[in-house]
């Protein structure tokens, strides 16, 4: 099991942990040194490519990405808060592949009456996609108008954060002794600040259903939270400029979902939370896979003072993990919560 940690690392620390020598300059001339003696392990110049690459990286190698995978920040936030860069999972041209009559966009009638999961929605949207345009993650349009939109990395992560809460090795309190309505209180702890929390913050909508309940199906599409969370807030003047906002779900807003459903479920058996929007990686195979983009990986491009070489930050890590997802289908790569051991996520000590 690879070690993985919330905070991205830097060049120094991939080669640290990796057990290679750090390069004393980066330029041209000592990464070609470093291809020739097969410490570094050109991506190739697609996602297909690259995504083949990382599938058969050896341990203690490094793939090296050229500045055609590079996504600044400034593109990183114009992408998601514009929507652009994220697949919308309640298109009509995907709701019309479940019911050839569907309306334009979905309602609770709707999801009800064809028992549709958001895991079918999210698999049928990313089965439309280009994988040398692969989407950051997905976003849907409540039933409020506001959108809810989140990434493969922030997910990945909020998974994470749960079984590692579950093993006692990461932070979070439910300040509620019992639901609101369908909200609840959190508090969790940073993903990568020691010492600091998020909150108190209400996490609503929250979709409490008893088995066998048709609103089960819709119950999701409104989720929403308050999180104080800087990652879990859209800002820029595209989203000011929308009549309805939206509602970014970052790693520890998903993460406080999961310890919700738990909490409820322990509190009321009869309430069965049976749907989840937020997808899981599927197996060893598909955490593997993230693990060495987080770890493994480094990205080569001109920077305000010459060639830096960098590791991947999430939007880039967000691409490639969508071309994967597309290159090897949904199923293969993504799980929704059930019945299931999720230990391969996280074994105490990996951090």
């Amino acid at each position: 099991m690879i070690e993985r940690t919330f905070r991205k690392p830097s060049a120094r620390e991939v080669f640290e942990f990796n057990k290679i020598a750090i390069p004393s300059k980066i330029n041209d001339g000592e990464i070609m040194n470093l291809i020739d003696k097969g410490i570094l392990s050109y991506s190739g110049c697609t996602y297909k490519s690259s995504v083949e690459k990382i599938e058969k990286l050896e341990k203690g190698k490094i793939a090296l990405f050229s500045s055609r995978f590079r996504v600044d920040i400034s593109e990183s936030n114009r992408s998601i808060k514009s929507l652009e860069g994220l697949m919308k999972i309640d298109s009509a041209n995907v709701l019309r592949e479940i019911d050839r009559d569907a309306p334009h966009r979905f309602t609770k009638k709707f999801l009800e009456n064809n028992k549709v999961w958001p895991y079918t929605l999210i698999k049928k949207a990313n089965e439309r996609q280009e994988i040398e345009n692969p989407s950051m993650g997905f976003y849907w349009v409540g039933g409020d108008n506001h959108i809810r939109a989140t990434t493969w990395t922030r997910a990945v992560a909020g998974a994470e954060m749960k079984v590692m809460k579950d093993a006692g090795d990461f932070g979070a309190e439910v300040l509620d002794k019992v639901p609101y309505g369908k909200s609840l209180r959190m508090k969790v702890c940073s993903r990568d600040e020691d010492g600091i929390f998020y909150g108190p913050f209400d996490v609503f909508g929250l979709p409490m259903f008893k088995r066998g309940d048709i609103e089960q199906y819709s119950g999701w599409i409104n989720l929403d939270h308050n999180s104080n969370d800087p990652d879990a807030s859209y800002r820029g003047s595209k989203h000011r400029q929308r009549k309805f906002g939206g509602v970014f779900w970052s790693a520890s807003t998903i993460f406080a979902f999961y310890n919700a459903m738990t909490f409820v479920k322990k509190l009321r058996d009869k309430e069965q939370f049976r749907i989840n929007p937020f997808p899981i990686p599927a197996n060893g195979e598909s955490i593997g896979f993230i693990d060495k983009l987080r770890l493994q990986s480094l990205i080569f491009h001109r920077g305000e003072k010459g060639f830096v070489l960098d590791s991947l930050n999430k939007s880039e890590m967000d691409k490639i993990i969508g071309a994967r997802t597309i290159l090897r289908g949904y199923d293969s790569c993504w799980v929704h919560w059930g019945k299931m051991d999720l230990s391969y996520l996280y074994q105490p000590g990996d951090e």
